[in-house]
């Protein structure tokens, strides 16, 4: 009996010890497994550059498009001026002024920028929802979903980001991907950061486990439309009257608003695909303010549409070049079939504003040979195209701009401060009899400052006109390209020779913004500041300014030189030398 029980015993405890191990045992295969499931998932995040290419695709293609960037140009008229508006598609070797003429480039990776806020959702491979968490880029420790993946397993996971900084993305709703899986993006702002919808998909990825991070690298890919917007003020470049021209432009004197019309939209997005499912238009839109050259870069096309129109307005008011401001609003309206912004690309939109043009005593716009058409606007600044004292000031019997100059276009000469003149192009070059070696008031041809004048009482200049100041002159002068024509003779200061018989020469000043718009100078130096003999014509093309030295006998002068020199000096009162008249604002 004793015998039996002893057995019996020796059983249970056997027993015991054998669920005892198996207990240890399964402990450490389950300690195992917990180990090998660690790990989750780690994001190398980068973005593709805007290029176009599909958004479901895992790497960035490298086969190049055949089809050409794409250039649209539209020119508006707004009182005086001229407002272009370029809308280019960018390359990756683009500038966003031209279209390239090599095909487009294959996409390349960008590092995510700074520390921009992105979601990732976690779903089985038949899209049920697992979790979801907010990363930051510029974080590349974090590790996701170490407690809910299986080492070995297959996982579908969806990464997205608003390129905000700042505001995490909408969460992901906890259904199915592929049954419910939309997200509605209410945009509060249209900036890259916090417009910019980025996307991307990985399918079937097999968790490593072990501790070992899985590490998700797909590129995020763009779902809609960057543009950026600027002022282009570069000079004209080509030549003009041939297709390669292009007009330059000039930024605003005052701060430019403009305004998007019906570029915005709020989307649902379809998280599987990364398509827009519906979207409706933002209608309260804020302005673009303070307008230049300085791009501002927006996100548009939230609808995902390969037709998208791009609309914007410029009220009036707004642009200010000199004296020159426009009138009437300006509208663009890229919308052409099949050629509007597309998901995925970057676009620059340059605006030129340019009001250079000939203009009547109205200030009316006229061709350059126009019979009325006397005056040339530069930078907003209306200058005579005669030398005052010319008879004959109607460009289609005595052009203004003739090459070789002519004697009939070099006009009066006038001592400083004086409102008669003292010669013409036709007194001959000897001395003048009685001449007044007397020197002016100093505030004769001015009764305000240097730099903001007022016609005084015996400037010379007609009505509405007046000597222009040292400041007007620079700013023509910097407005320009200096080149020259005719027969000169070297410039050697005062000088004592009367010069070339002739009355060739003459400096020529050809806006930078627009290459048919220009003034010319003729060479006529001066009469002697002692007895009024003409000195070195066709050396120099120097002009009184309105703006005496102070407190001595000498007034200031712009000087313009053969080979394109020029310059702003001074000399005597007494002298005699031309004028060219500015408008009187």
């Amino acid at each position: 009996m004793m015998k039996k029980i002893t057995q019996i015993t020796t059983i249970k405890l056997a027993l015991i010890v054998l669920v005892s191990f198996v207990a240890s045992c399964s402990k450490e295969k389950a300690e195992l497994i917990t180990e090998a499931n660690r790990g989750g998932v780690k994001l190398a995040l980068t973005e593709a550059q805007f290029s176009g290419d599909d958004i479901t695709t895992a790497k960035a293609s490298t086969k190049a498009s055949a089809a050409q960037p794409l250039t649209l140009t539209q020119e508006v008229q707004a009182g005086p001026f001229t407002v272009t508006a370029e809308l280019t598609e960018n390359t990756a070797g683009g500038t966003g002024l031209k279209a390239s003429s090599s095909k487009k480039a294959t996409s390349k990776l960008l590092s995510l920028r700074g520390a921009v806020t992105y979601r990732v959702v976690a779903y089985e491979t038949d899209g049920t929802y697992i979790d979801q968490a907010v990363g930051d880029a510029a974080d590349s420790t974090q590790v996701f979903f170490g407690d809910k993946l299986i080492a070995g397993n297959k996982y579908t996971f969806v990464i997205y980001s608003l390129g905000s900084t700042t505001t995490a993305p909408p969460a992901a709703p906890t259904t199915n991907l592929y049954t419910a899986g939309t997200v509605n993006f209410a945009f509060t702002s249209f900036a890259e950061n916090g417009g910019d919808l980025m996307y991307v998909i990985e399918k079937d990825v097999t968790i490593l486990g072990n501790n070992t991070p899985t590490p998700l690298t797909a590129p995020l890919q763009h779902l809609f439309t960057r543009v950026t917007l600027q002022v282009d003020n570069s000079d004209a470049t080509g030549t003009f009257g041939t297709a390669n021209y292009k007009k330059g432009g000039y930024l605003s004197e005052v701060p430019v608003q403009a305004e998007w019309v019906s570029a915005f939209a709020n989307a649902t997005v379809d998280l599987s695909t990364g398509a827009t499912v519906s979207s409706s238009n933002v209608t309260n839109v804020p302005p673009v303010s303070n307008l230049n050259a300085t791009g501002q870069t927006f996100i548009v096309n939230q609808n995902q549409s390969s037709t998208f129109s791009i609309a914007l307005t410029i009220p009036s008011g707004q642009i200010k070049i000199g004296h020159d401001v426009n009138a009437q609003a300006v509208n663009f309206n890229f919308s052409n079939a099949g050629l509007g912004l597309k998901p995925g690309y970057s676009y620059t939109m340059k605006l030129r504003f340019n009001s250079d043009r000939y203009v009547n005593a109205s200030n009316v716009t006229r061709s350059s040979s126009d019979a009325d058409a006397r005056y040339a606007v530069i930078s907003g600044h209306r200058w005579d195209r005669y030398n005052l004292g010319v008879t004959n000031v109607n460009p289609a019997s005595n052009n203004p701009d003739a090459n070789p100059s002519v004697q009939a276009l070099y006009g009066n000469y006038y001592q400083w401060g004086r409102q008669l003149p003292v010669a013409n192009a036709y007194s001959g070059d000897g001395a003048i009899a009685g001449w007044n070696t007397t020197p002016a008031a100093d505030g004769s041809w001015n009764n305000g400052t240097a730099t903001a004048p007022i016609k005084a009482a015996l400037d010379p200049c007609g009505t509405g006109d007046r000597v222009p100041s040292q400041a007007e002159f620079n700013r023509l002068g910097n407005a320009t390209r200096h080149t020259s024509i005719g027969n000169w003779i070297p410039f050697s200061g005062n000088g004592t020779g009367p010069g070339l018989s002739d009355f060739t020469a003459a400096h020529i000043m050809t806006s930078k913004k627009s290459s048919d718009i220009k003034l010319s100078f003729p060479a006529a130096a001066h009469r002697s500041s002692t007895n009024g003999a003409q000195l070195i014509r066709q050396s120099s093309a120097i002009y009184w300014l309105n703006t005496a030295v102070g407190g001595n006998d000498r007034a200031y002068q712009g000087r313009g030189f053969e080979n394109g020199g020029w310059d702003t000096s001074n000399y005597f009162k007494r002298a005699g030398y031309p004028v060219r008249c500015i408008q009187d604002k």
